[in-house]
């Protein structure tokens, strides 16, 4: 071990201090104490170098075995193997004299350096102020914060590691000023302060040998591992919000001493600069519109230090890097905000840069290589926040797309997370974890539909109405150029006519792909062409912005046909939505709803479907009121609204009243729930062909304008709706008809049978959903 550099300080080493310690003990009553003292001072030999001191540390040591006796009395024997303590030579990280635990501690660690090096380590851009910052503010009473924590981390041969808080005791050190000594007044103070990274500065009013440091000093260690593992503790329990940024942004101020103290942050992500995550912190150097990529942030050096080696940057004073960049982007945003000093910490997550942390200040010199030091000891707490802000935005994420993508209704939510939860203990326990499929057993469906009537029919008149006013104006346009004899011309028009023809006669799926086929290829080309060879433009001209760039063809009929379907089920999907949310309140349940020319809906409830509560038959029964209610009400409303869309289309409502339970299956890679197994199939075969069956032995479909069409199979379902269509009958939702009708004999279904209802356009609808209290009360 080597002495460390004295700079400007004259070190002596001697117990000089410690004599004067034990002769002032000698005036004690405690005859222990007086004894002691006198047993001590007997060892000291008038003429002895522990008296007179040296600055000799090989002549200091030539009496060692009287020092080792003499700092017993300082170092009591009995708790030697308890206390971490130890002696130094000052302004030096040599251990002269410790506990047996201490020296255990050094010779049980796995360097070969000394333990106590990081302790003065001298910092990039600054150097250890610690004994000047002791003469500043004791010698001549200055309050200079040069304080920082003193820790040091020790790891033991075994890899075990520890942490100690270091404490430094000066009463056996003797600091004085020699006859080279400069007197330090309040201008030369205020020089010092704002160059403390300049060794020249320093040393310009500290000369050597100005100062005399003598004596020794003592170090005690203090176990905080446990007071480290417990604060990792709480910077977990952290939870990120509006309120606790506020508590956030007092503590850094306290910390730093800046009542004033500007805090912020910005993201990066592939190297592009984007807003926090947390939009509670601002943005000191990005403005609020800049978009910009890393490379154009600051000069070439900040740029690479923050960004490629993720190092923290330290500007001092900001007016200075401004005139050394000759005015970058960086110095003239924050000279513009009046911000004189910044420091910009990077933040690693997951091994990546996650984002920049921004301090600024007012003042020159308020940020500095010297305070940013206590970063050390509030780092910790920043990286835990800032890695639980980003697992929240990455959460925020997750539950967006879940909702807008794949959502899962919140009654089967439970389920879910058990298997997530299981999927997690398993992985944790070193296995290779599945996770498994959801499966409900032994629930009921409820399906229903509000769908438009003929929406094909009224899909392909629509087209018809485009089609053939596209083809008359385009046979006008080439009728008025046929004056020019060309038979080209006159075999266009006559493709017209077929195709004019086809779509009044003989339309079929695949006339809407021939007439575009047909102008794109040829009709629209040429239009262009007479275009821009003709002096009449505006009919060309107006009939060419009439025609749609994606489909090239006219899309007024179609579109007016495809906002009524778009809004149509806007409407209605809006009102399930909410209606559901009151049918949740009966009994928790799986929901699904699908658009299509309509709305669809399926439910499954049963004792499998909730985590807590009791299944009974009543809630069925009131669920299937609900549906037949929220029905009536849902093409109600849709009427309603009708006034407001392009067309004037009419809706059917369907119900499939299903009373064998069945069991549903959550397929993972489709995202969604399906019937499971081929006897469930069945439900599914009958719920498709349903909307397109005939009555039996005619060719009159099930599904009407203006009606509620209810299928099923047992006398028991039709007693059972039979008594809700009279309950509807007196609450006005449904008119005096009430038919029971036969189907068609489907694929896969037989015996099928209906009820079908007319429908009140008009009812009066209630506040509340109708129960089977309601029910026996009529």
């Amino acid at each position: 071990m080597k002495n460390r550099n004295t700079r400007p300080f004259k070190v002596i080493m001697s117990l000089r201090l410690l004599k004067e310690k034990l002769e002032a003990l000698l005036k004690s009553n405690n005859k222990s104490v007086h004894t002691q003292a006198k047993q001590a001072l007997e060892l000291f030999d008038k003429d002895s170098v522990l008296l007179r001191g040296t600055e000799s540390i090989a002549e200091f040591l030539t009496e060692k075995p009287v020092l080792d006796q003499l700092m017993t009395f300082v170092f009591p024997t009995a708790l030697t193997d308890n206390e971490i303590k130890g002696a130094v030579f000052p302004h030096s990280n040599e251990v002269f004299y410790c506990s047996a635990r201490l020296q255990n501690i050094i010779n049980t660690a796995n360097t070969d350096e000394n333990l106590f090096d990081s302790l003065y380590k001298e910092f990039e851009g600054s150097f250890d102020l610690l004994t000047y910052a002791i003469i500043l503010n004791i010698y001549y009473k200055y309050q200079v914060d040069f304080e920082r924590p003193k820790t040091i981390s020790v790891t033991d041969k075994r890899g075990n590691s520890k942490r100690y808080r270091v404490v430094f005791n000066a009463d056996f050190l003797d600091i004085y000023p020699n006859e080279k000594a400069i007197e330090i007044t309040p201008e030369i103070l205020d020089e010092l302060l704002s160059h403390a990274d300049r060794i020249d500065i320093w040393e310009k009013y500290f000369p050597k040998d100005s100062w005399t440091l003598e004596g020794f000093g003592i170090l005690t260690l203090i176990d905080t591992s446990l007071d480290e593992r417990i604060d990792d503790f709480k910077t977990h329990l952290i939870e990120p919000n509006t309120e606790s940024f506020e508590y956030l942004k007092k503590d850094i101020r306290r910390i730093f001493n800046i009542p004033d103290l500007q805090l912020g942050s910005y993201s990066v992500a592939d190297n592009v600069i984007t807003p926090p995550f947390d939009r509670s912190f601002d943005m000191l150097t990005i403005l609020p519109e800049e978009h910009i990529g890393v490379g154009n942030y600051a000069c070439n050096h900040i740029n690479n230090q923050l960004f490629k080696d993720c190092k923290p940057i330290i500007i001092s004073n900001v007016a200075t890097y401004h005139k050394q960049t000759k005015g970058n982007r960086l110095s003239k945003l924050l000279l513009e905000r009046g911000l004189k000093s910044a420091a910009l910490i990077p933040i690693p997550i997951n091994g990546e840069l996650g984002f920049i942390i921004e301090l600024a200040a007012f003042k020159p010199n308020q940020l500095n290589a010297i305070n940013m030091v206590k970063l050390e000891a509030i780092m910790p707490f920043i990286l835990s926040y800032s890695k639980r802000t980003f697992s929240e935005y990455q959460n925020e994420i997750s539950a967006v797309i879940q909702q807008e993508c794949t959502a899962i209704h919140p009654s089967v939510e439970w389920r879910f997370q058990e298997e997530a939860r299981q999927y997690i203990q398993e992985r944790n326990y070193g296995k290779n974890p599945v996770f498994h499929e959801i499966v409900f057993k032994d629930v009921v469906p409820l399906f229903g539909q509000v769908d438009v009537v003929g929406s094909s029919n009224a899909r392909n008149e629509a087209i018809q109405i485009d089609l053939t006013k596209q083809l008359e104006i385009s046979k006008q346009i080439l009728i008025d150029r046929t004056k020019i004899d060309l038979p080209f011309y006159e075999q266009l028009i006559f493709q017209i006519d077929n195709y004019l023809f086809d779509l009044n006669e003989n339309f079929h799926t695949n006339s809407e792909q021939e007439i575009t086929l047909f102008f794109e290829k040829q009709l629209i080309p040429l239009f262009e062409h007479f275009q821009n060879n003709s002096k009449d433009k505006n009919v060309l001209g107006e009939f060419l912005k009439s025609i749609d760039k994606t489909t090239n063809s006219l899309y007024d009929a179609r579109k007016a046909y495809d906002v009524t379907i778009e809004m149509g089920n806007k409407e209605m999907s809006a009102f399930l939505e909410k209606q559901q949310l009151k049918a949740q309140k009966i009994f928790p349940h799986y929901f699904e709803k699908f658009k299509t020319d309509g709305i669809e809906h399926n439910l499954y409830v049963g004792q499998s479907i909730t985590k807590s509560l009791s299944y009974h038959p009543t809630v069925l029964y009131n669920l299937r009121l609900w549906q037949l209610q929220m029905t009536c009400e849902m093409e109600a409303m849709y009427y309603e609204k009708q006034k407001e869309f392009p067309l004037q289309l009419k809706v059917a409502s369907l119900i499939l009243a299903y009373d064998v339970p069945i069991t549903i299956r959550y397929r993972i890679d489709e995202k969604q729930f399906d019937v499971d197994g081929a006897y469930n199939v069945r439900y599914e075969m009958i719920k498709k062909r349903i909307d397109k069956a005939h009555l039996k032995n005619t060719n009159e479909r099930l599904t009407q304008a203006h009606k509620l069409s209810v299928v099923y199979s047992s006398t028991a379902m039709e007693r059972e709706y039979l008594s809700y269509f009279e309950f509807l009958q007196a609450k006005n939702y449904i008119g005096k008809n009430i038919e029971i009708v036969e189907l068609e004999e489907l694929q896969g279904a037989s015996g099928l049978k209906a009820i079908r209802v007319d429908l009140n356009e008009k009812l009066q609808k209630v506040s509340d959903i109708f129960t089977l209290e309601d029910l026996q009360t009529v």
